[in-house]
């Protein structure tokens, strides 16, 4: 939407040096800046994990370095993409500080019960197709990821960088778009199975079953994000706590 701005009537010229006028571009250029950043946030995320690309081009020896590298490149990037839209969340609760707190207390609970309910119906079906016990390739990979860095490092990357990343891409990123051809509660199922299957490192029927947890915690994040206009520190912060409760310990040893 175009915005015109009320200029006072144009006065008698006399013939004075003409000032040079600002280049035509510059207006654009934060646009530019945004677009450009957006689809390289984008793509290299999806092409490096959901589609887990980065096991066919990186060596298995530098995939956990090039992991954590990604997710900090890809914070910055995400950063400048999305600094709009999180200056205005930011702005947001800076002016409601008791609503934001209560809002993240409120919807924290919310979203740990409903991870709580996705994992139920995985143990459930685990055990009903006795696969009870199955531990996601996810998980291994984290453990070995945890047992080659320091625990500052970890806590940094995996607790914080991490999950923000992750809520740029499947709140703030993949809701948008897949809302401009759907309904939004559809967009929100969407990007919570997806979330879920980023989870999942191959087709087998315990990887899909054990990754239900995490897409009950996705919708969790989704139903927040939409819920409080569209701001992604919500669900940021939640996601944040979430896997801090895990890293945080390992500092303590």
């Amino acid at each position: 939407m175009s915005i015109s701005y009320p200029f006072p009537p144009q006065q008698e010229q006399t013939p004075t040096t003409s000032t040079p006028s600002p280049p035509s571009n510059a207006s654009t250029q934060p646009d530019r800046l945004t677009t450009v950043a957006l689809v390289a946030f984008a793509s290299v995320y999806a092409f490096f994990f959901p589609l887990q690309l980065r096991y066919f081009l990186i060596p298995g020896d530098a995939g956990p370095s090039a992991t954590l590298a990604l997710y900090v490149a890809l914070f910055a990037v995400g950063c400048v993409a999305f600094r709009h839209p999180l200056a205005r969340a930011a702005r947001q609760v800076a002016a409601r500080k008791r609503r934001a707190v209560l809002t993240l207390i409120v919807g924290g609970l919310a979203a740990l019960v409903i991870e709580y309910v996705g994992g139920l119906v995985s143990t459930v079906l685990l055990n009903l197709t006795g696969l009870s016990g199955a531990t996601l390739q996810n998980d291994s990979g984290i453990g070995e990821i945890i047992r080659m860095f320091p625990p500052i490092v970890i806590v940094v990357v995996l607790g914080i960088v991490g999950p923000i990343v992750e809520e740029m891409f499947f709140r703030q990123f993949l809701i948008g778009l897949v809302e401009r051809f759907t309904p939004t509660w559809v967009a929100v199922v969407v990007s919570s199975v997806l979330f879920g299957m980023l989870h999942m490192h191959s087709f087998a029927l315990s990887e899909a079953l054990g990754v239900i947890s995490h897409a009950f915690f996705g919708l969790g994040c989704g139903l927040l994000y939409v819920k409080t206009d569209r701001n992604l520190l919500y669900p940021a912060i939640i996601h944040c706590l979430n896997n801090l409760i895990v890293f945080l310990p390992l500092l303590l040893h």
